[in-house]
């Protein structure tokens, strides 16, 4: 297996158990989900260039809380992966996430989806600048029991997403 096949793997194995796992809690005061779909996914690239422009300027605590508000919209119709993992657990999924992304910038592409409260899912699909190629890529997004919208899948491809 190629080494580019086993990080996609990892991360759509990290990616995939957002919504298992036992009771985990954050120590840093961060709001969970989103109001919108579109918001989600925002919020969590936002969080990811945060993330790493941090890192890179040795700004650890920085970084650590831009993780932590990557994890905030994560999760699946139970709420906030957050809330069902260990804070380090949490961390380390998203360190692994925001470096395989490494949003430069990013727009979303795809139209508000006027049905999506109602089916209580849809896909946001975001068009994201890196070094050295831009991808698209569909988020699925799902609405909680808590009326809030989280992340639960992003649709990796091999061919056009490498770590």
């Amino acid at each position: 297996m190629r080494k580019a096949d086993r990080v996609a793997v990892l991360a759509a194995v990290l990616v995939g158990l957002g919504g298992c796992g036992g009771g985990g809690t954050s120590s840093l005061d961060v709001p969970v989900g989103a109001a919108t779909p579109e918001e989600a996914v925002e919020t969590f690239l936002n969080a990811a260039k945060e993330a790493q422009e941090a890192k890179d300027a040795g700004q650890f605590e920085q970084s650590r809380r831009a993780y932590a508000r990557m994890a905030a919209v994560f999760g699946s119709e139970e709420g906030s992966i957050s809330k069902a993992y260990p804070e380090q657990e949490v961390r380390d999924r998203m360190i692994v996430l925001a470096a395989c992304f490494r949003p430069v910038n990013f727009r979303i592409t795809s139209q508000p989806d006027l049905m999506a409260r109602e089916r209580g899912e849809t896909v946001v699909t975001a068009d994201i600048a890196r070094a050295p190629e831009n991808v698209t890529l569909p988020f699925t997004v799902v609405r909680a029991r808590d009326d809030r919208w989280y992340i639960v899948q992003v649709h990796l491809s091999l061919q056009t997403f490498t770590c």
